[in-house]
């Protein structure tokens, strides 16, 4: 398809899917297309810097979502990756300010958003914040085996290992074949001297399983 009559929409779709599989060269040359096109298009230079972020260019990503903030200052995907930048940066306070505008906007709802700020401030020490983020989106979601696994490791980091066991055995009762899930609560029961118990949990794993997503 020529690119005039290509919509931002065409860019951002095939970009995401280039993104998806991994492509992130050839992601970002169709961004630069696109915003060739539609340089006001802030879903474009939204996939622009989540792509500089999985090659960890991390300045160019910034540069990337400061132009989507710019043309909407409460776009909610903006705000989580300008975020997620800035905690890489090791701007923290920055990257909570932009977490917390998430929040008072109102998205604490939005489950894919609430895991994605726990995940960020998780991977960063950041505990009692991930901790707050999963507990919004278990509260939204209660069915979410996601959100209430990520509640309990968040809950373990904490020192909290009553509410960490309570939480990932919640994830395992909303989906049985939850692997990671699983693993995390046999090493968890190892720890407490728990070896049988542990022992079941893992019988109940394959090998491919033993990964760490978080």
């Amino acid at each position: 398809m020529p690119d005039a009559f290509r919509s931002a929409d065409d860019f951002d779709e095939q970009a995401h899917q280039l993104y998806n599989e991994a492509r992130y060269d050839e992601a970002l040359a169709l961004l630069r297309e696109g915003l060739f096109l539609y340089p006001n298009s802030v879903e474009l230079h939204i996939g622009s810097a989540y792509a500089w972020m999985a090659t960890e260019e991390f300045a160019w990503s910034r540069r990337s979502f400061d132009t989507a903030l710019t043309l909407d200052a409460d776009h909610e995907d903006a705000l989580a990756g300008m975020g997620e930048v800035l905690l890489k940066l090791g701007d923290r306070t920055g990257a909570l300010r932009c977490f917390e505008r998430i929040v008072a906007l109102g998205f604490q709802d939005d489950l894919e958003l609430m895991l994605q700020l726990g995940r960020a401030s998780f991977r960063e020490g950041l505990l009692a914040q991930a901790h707050r983020y999963f507990e919004l989106a278990v509260g939204a979601h209660p069915d979410s085996p996601d959100a209430a696994a990520c509640l309990g490791y968040a809950a373990h980091r904490l020192g909290n290992d009553a509410g960490a066991l309570f939480w990932i055995r919640r994830a395992l009762e909303i989906e049985p074949h939850y692997a990671e899930a699983r693993i995390y609560l046999a090493n968890m029961l190892y720890d407490r001297g728990e070896t049988e118990a542990a022992l079941r949990h893992l019988e109940r794993t394959e090998s491919d399983d033993h990964f760490d997503e978080l």
